[in-house]
């Protein structure tokens, strides 16, 4: 197997996750290992193509890839790739599929496979015009009584979006979709016209329904609510005028099939997007891309599962044809009169959500309303989409692994039906706070992975540095991340015109986005040591059983940032500062926990000390009883700011109201007590409940582990600079330090303060450090001193680079330097992408080789990595601050050579002033900038 920069070949015995922490640490299981998204150009795939990149990704660390089916708009397709790309869901399609999983599994490698091509689901001739996605649009009619009748209405038009049956698109010109378009006309019409008393919106970027703000609610008066929608007369003339003077508004709620398809999705026939709260339309899409799959000798063992994408699903309002008679069997009432209440631009919005308010202001009635309607669609969802996803998998022996975000359902609910809840870092620049939902999912529903769509950076296709890089995976691990896919891993379609294909590149539509992860970009060179790093924390991070100290309530349907109050925001951020890990926790497992010893055990066998509802107005009866059983029988209830006042639903909300009321009162009475969101943590701990640690320095994202018996923590320093993390806590037994890049364990300093046992690490910039207690005391690290330092940086080196610029030249460039600068100075170098080493000569002084001393290398700033070799043999691969390391063993009396391998971003190739995203592309600092030095260091005696 060639060598890979920075990582070790794993022996045959690391299939196995059984074994000591020390094994598993030393050599990582293969499901610890990281997987990728691997983008393929639809069906412009070679079988030997794809066995030899199967090969690539184990070599280079990978334990998986995830294949998605897509065309995203390619470039530059010959007529005969024109001809493959749409060989999906068909016999040749699963052939290439079958190539793949039996070349993983020779390499010991897993496939899971996008449960249809790109997303959101749906595409080809299974999902008919009968079987796609609907949606309610609404439009406004303001009329001031008195008027004479008919009135003229204005009825909504289908809001246009991507295109459902594109012209531009030739499969809709498919002979077997020649009626298709009479078909989804078909299925337009008027749902309802609902008329009632009161003033207009005042709207902002109201181009369409799904982008308009409220920046003034219309005013609503319930009780002259009046539903017309037999008066509407097919010109759009309303029969009916208003009972009374003054002003009225009046809506039409018309049905549409939604105007949008399976983004970039490959196949054949039309890309209707599936009706997701129709079991119908989900079976039809099995049938098409899974079933096949699993036939008879279809399958291997390597085949681990399906994914499902986040959905993003784009209709006007959430809408399914049996709503109305659903919502009635569910909820007790008749929704139609109550239509007006859903109009509340923003909410799941799945490109662009965004909190609005209302159209119309009818106080709490309408918050009601909109409970109730986005309860049963989130019911609808559960049962017609992801319940029939989890069991088509379980029936064929597959996992599921599931981005249920970006989609109006249970979050929580619909994460821990797959297998593998997976979260995204896209999301808010990797907001924690929204990362921990799937890891709270896990907890809940008892799930071992946690899966992240991963080292995603929005306008950002060709400039993220492995440091970035590292640094985001510290970051998703802290927030109980055990299960990386990296995105992405293109196939290499058009290889010899460098780049070659990058679907997320900067374009004319899109400004580009994630990481290009595969060879063309010089910086693969850092997988190896990443995808090794990576590794050996989640051998252990995806071990034991996360320990998590509260759960803290979450009640919305859907979830973006701004769905909740900032005050809950101020709670979860304080929480983790005061030490205190959370999970969120639903309806479900609220009223399916129970107590054990005083803490409330959830589903999945997840253990919490306290549960704590962030401030709200309302609260579900059932689950306000359940919370008050749980408070009877010895759980902490803490209330942040103030208990709820009501239930959330309409119907005989007064009854339900008084049951609210008398079930917060009883938690009352059982000691449940009220705080405000940001002193919570203080809250906590007079009332007893025991945090994760204490924090005694300035406070970092965390996690803690219960590994074989021992405590355990991971630290993530999200600054750009390093710290020293101290912390106080109650886990038995001495500090070690595991170096996931190296594998070595070393003793933790400690100090006691008031009697506790203090614990100080050290964590670099963007770095991570994992701490595990253990019976016996390890010796610290060694400390060291510089005693002498020799100035490299001014020398004579010797450059090579070989790479390329701009529109794909290729570069090989030799100079010699009698400094070190910026490779963008350098003729012929301004658009230099690749490989820039560096050598030089060097003879060491003799009192430098000596006992109880240390040569360090330091090489200061380095754009983007750095491989490090003496006399040709390769010592270190550096890929985050601080670009050094020990060349103790490697430097010998004499004249030595010294390489440094520097390693750049596309970025600076990529320029092109003339086309579209490209050209907003910036130069960046490329290649060695020093300064560097070699540093003689004394160890320090033991204090």
């Amino acid at each position: 197997m060639p060598a890979v920069a920075g990582f070790v070949a794993l022996p045959a015995s690391a299939t196995n996750t059984a074994g000591t922490l020390q094994q598993v640490f030393d050599n990582p299981p293969d499901q610890a290992r990281p997987w990728a998204r691997w983008w393929w150009p639809g069906g412009v795939v070679e079988d030997g193509e794809l066995r030899r990149e199967i090969q690539v990704l184990r070599q280079t660390g990978f334990g998986g890839a995830e294949i998605q089916a897509f065309n995203p708009a390619i470039p530059n397709l010959t007529k005969a790739e024109r001809l493959q790309i749409n060989d999906y869901a068909n016999s040749t399609y699963f052939a290439h599929l079958k190539t793949c999983t039996d070349a993983a599994q020779e390499q010991n490698l897993q496939i899971d496979v996008t449960f249809g091509s790109a997303w959101p689901s749906g595409g080809g001739f299974a999902i008919t015009p009968e079987l796609a996605l609907l949606e309610l649009t609404p439009a406004v009619t303001s009329v001031r009584a008195p008027v004479t009748g008919p009135i003229r209405l204005n009825v909504p038009p289908n809001t246009r979006k991507f295109g459902a049956m594109s012209a531009l698109d030739a499969r809709t010109k498919d002979p077997r979709a020649a009626d298709w378009r009479a078909r989804i006309e078909a299925r337009q019409k008027v749902v309802a016209v609902v008329a009632f008393k009161g003033n207009a919106p005042v709207l902002e970027k109201n181009k369409n329904y799904r982008s308009a703000i409220v920046k003034s609610s219309g005013t609503m008066e319930p009780e002259t609510t009046v539903v017309l929608t037999d008066r509407l007369g097919a010109d759009g003339m309303l029969d009916w005028v208003p009972p009374s003077a003054g002003d009225w508004q009046i809506v039409v709620f018309k049905q549409f099939v939604v105007d949008s398809g399976v983004m970039a999705g490959v196949g054949e026939g039309p890309q209707l997007v599936l009706d997701h709260f129709r079991r119908a339309a989900f079976d039809a899409h099995a049938r098409r891309v899974g079933d096949p799959m699993v036939a008879d000798g279809a399958r291997t063992k390597a085949l681990r599962g399906t994914f499902i994408d986040s959905l993003e699903l784009m209709p006007d309002i959430y809408w399914s044809e049996d709503l109305v008679v659903e919502f009635k069997a569910r909820r007790g009432y008749d929704l139609t009169p109550h239509f007006p209440h859903l109009l509340q631009p923003g909410w799941m919005e799945s490109w662009n959500p965004h909190a609005s308010a209302p159209y119309f202001d009818a106080g709490e009635v309408g918050d009601r309303i909109r409970a109730d309607y986005r309860l049963t669609i989130s019911e609808l969802l559960i049962e017609n989409f992801w319940k029939p996803f989890a069991e088509w998998n379980h029936r064929h022996g597959l996992s599921a692994r599931v981005q249920a975000h970006g989609g109006p359902g249970d979050l929580l609910q619909s994460y821990g039906l797959g297998d593998i809840p997976e979260t995204e870092d896209l999301e808010s620049a990797g907001d924690t706070h929204f990362m921990r939902l799937a890891r709270a999912a896990a907890d809940l529903y008892g799930k071992k992975l946690v899966g992240c769509e991963s080292l995603c950076w929005p306008k950002r296709s060709f400039d993220v540095t492995p440091g970035e890089w590292h640094a985001r995976v510290n970051l998703l691990l802290a927030s109980g991340v055990n299960a990386i896919v990296m995105h992405g891993f293109p196939y290499a379609l058009h290889r010899d015109a460098w780049p070659g294909w990058y679907p997320f590149a900067p374009s004319p539509f899109l400004e580009g986005f994630s990481s290009m992860i595969n060879e063309a970009n010089p910086l693969w060179a850092a997988m190896g040591k990443l995808n090794g790093y990576i590794a050996r924390l989640q051998a252990l991070l995806q071990r034991g059983r996360n320990v998590v100290s509260v759960a803290v309530y979450l009640g919305e349907i859907g979830y973006y940032h701004d769905i909740e109050p900032k005050a809950t925001h101020t709670l979860l951020h304080e929480l983790l500062r005061g030490g205190y890990d959370y999970d969120r926790i639903n309806d479900d497992c609220i009223g399916k926990g129970r107590i054990e010893r005083g803490m409330l055990v959830a589903p999945g066998g997840a253990r919490y000390r306290a549960l704590i509802l962030p401030p709200r107005v309302s609260l579900r009866a059932s689950t306000a009883a359940q919370v008050a059983r749980l408070a009877k029988q010895g759980l902490p209830v803490f209330y942040a700011d103030r208990p709820p006042l009501r239930d959330e639903g309409y119907f005989e909300q007064e009854t339900r109201d008084r049951l609210v009321r008398q079930a917060i009162q009883e938690t009352l009475d059982h000691g449940a007590r009220t705080a405000d969101a940001d002193t919570m943590p203080a809250a906590l701990r007079q009332a007893g409940v025991a945090p994760n640690l204490t924090f005694t320095s300035e406070p970092c994202i965390f996690v803690e582990k219960s590994l074989d018996g021992r405590s355990a923590y991971f630290f993530h320093n999200p600054k750009d600079e390093a710290v020293t993390v101290r912390f106080v806590s109650k886990a038995p037994g001495h500090p070690e330090s595991w170096n996931a890049f190296d594998g070595s364990r070393t003793g933790l300093k400690t100090t006691h303060v008031d009697g506790r046992q203090e614990v100080s690490v050290d964590i670099g910039p963007g770095g991570g450090a994992f701490v595990v207690f253990a019976a016996r005391r390890l010796p610290p690290a060694p400390r060291w001193t510089t005693v002498d330092t020799l100035d490299l940086g001014q020398r004579n080196w010797r450059l090579g680079a070989v790479g390329h610029g701009a529109k794909g030249r290729k570069i090989e460039r030799e100079l010699s330097l009698n400094g070190l600068e910026n490779l963008g100075t350098l003729d012929g170098l301004a658009d230099f992408s690749g490989q820039a080493s560096y050598t030089t000569e060097l003879t060491l002084p003799d009192n430098w080789l000596r006992d109880g001393y240390r040569i360090r290398l330091d090489l200061g700033a380095v754009h983007d990595m750095a491989a490090v070799a003496v006399d040709g043999r390769l010592v270190d691969t550096l890929i985050a601050r601080p670009f050094d390391t020990d060349l103790t063993k490697h430097l010998r009396a004499g004249a030595r050579r010294l390489t440094i391998t520097v390693s750049n971003s596309p970025n600076n190739a990529m320029i092109d002033p003339k086309l579209p995203g490209l050209k907003n592309l910036k130069p960046k600092p490329a290649g060695l900038l020093g300064p560097v030095k070699l540093l003689l260091e004394q160890q320090k005696a033991a204090a």
